[in-house]
């Protein structure tokens, strides 16, 4: 597949986009001739890719729980990343609680971090560019929010597992809703990906994990990033509500 014609004038904005998934997912763009607006807190870890790709990447601090001026940021954009084609929904909180013993008040807040946000910044970007350019938006769920993972504890807590199957539901219910936009809506549901959010040293993660994943080996990102990228290409234009799960055949068992 022939992916850098395509992608030389598209424009893709990926929101945590400073460590992991994100991070890989912005290389991968930007290896393929797209331009990137990469939106994180902390945006250290992006400063080598703006040496590296210069006029390609915009790297923007902007905290995304609070979306109020999120329109007037983007209005703000230089004109020549304002027509934006691509929207990646990667940002997200971790949380390893039971549903049964956590704090309502930090439940709420993951929920409207995880999931709502999703919403929002979708509802924002179609109307603000996604609808003329009939886009692309890719949202990173998760495959321990599956039925296996969640009842044998693969990894996560049952909040975090709560709040991407959320965002499943959401990726498939706004599909059908911008369909007649020609927008196409899936998303990506990685399994054990070895990143900062996973937050445990590799042997450690093996010994919980390995024997669970057929393909005996925990993943990294860049296995999460050549889907991203295939999805917001012009191969996957008739792809859409779809869920694809990257997690070495995890959910097979149980």
């Amino acid at each position: 597949m022939n992916f850098q014609n395509y992608f030389k004038n598209k424009i893709a904005l990926i929101t945590g986009s400073g460590r992991g998934i994100g991070l890989e997912i912005a290389k991968e763009y930007l290896k393929h001739g797209a331009k990137v607006i990469a939106i994180d807190l902390n945006t250290k870890r992006l400063l080598n890719l703006k040496n590296k790709h210069r006029n390609n990447i915009l790297i923007k601090k902007f905290d995304l729980s609070n979306l109020d001026n999120f329109n007037s940021f983007l209005k703000k954009l230089p004109k020549n990343f304002q027509n934006i084609n691509i929207l990646i929904n990667n940002a997200g909180m971790k949380s390893a609680e039971n549903l049964v013993k956590t704090d309502i008040n930090n439940l709420n807040n993951l929920i409207n971090f995880n999931s709502i946000k999703v919403i929002e910044i979708s509802r924002i970007l179609i109307n603000f560019s996604l609808k003329k350019n009939k886009g692309r938006i890719i949202n990173i769920g998760s495959s321990l929010s599956s039925h296996g993972a969640v009842f044998r504890a693969q990894g996560g807590g049952s909040d975090y597992s709560v709040t991407k199957s959320m965002v499943h539901i959401i990726t498939k219910i706004m599909a059908y809703e911008c369909a007649k936009f020609k927008i196409n809506v899936n998303a990506i549901a990685p399994g054990i990906i070895q990143t900062p959010m996973h937050d445990r040293p590799m042997n450690e993660t093996k010994k919980k994990h390995l024997d669970k994943i057929p393909l005996n080996r925990i993943g990294l990102p860049k296995d999460v990033s050549g889907t991203a990228l295939f999805l917001g290409s012009n191969y996957s234009s008739y792809i859409t509500g779809q869920i694809i799960h990257i997690n070495g055949g995890m959910l097979m068992i149980g």
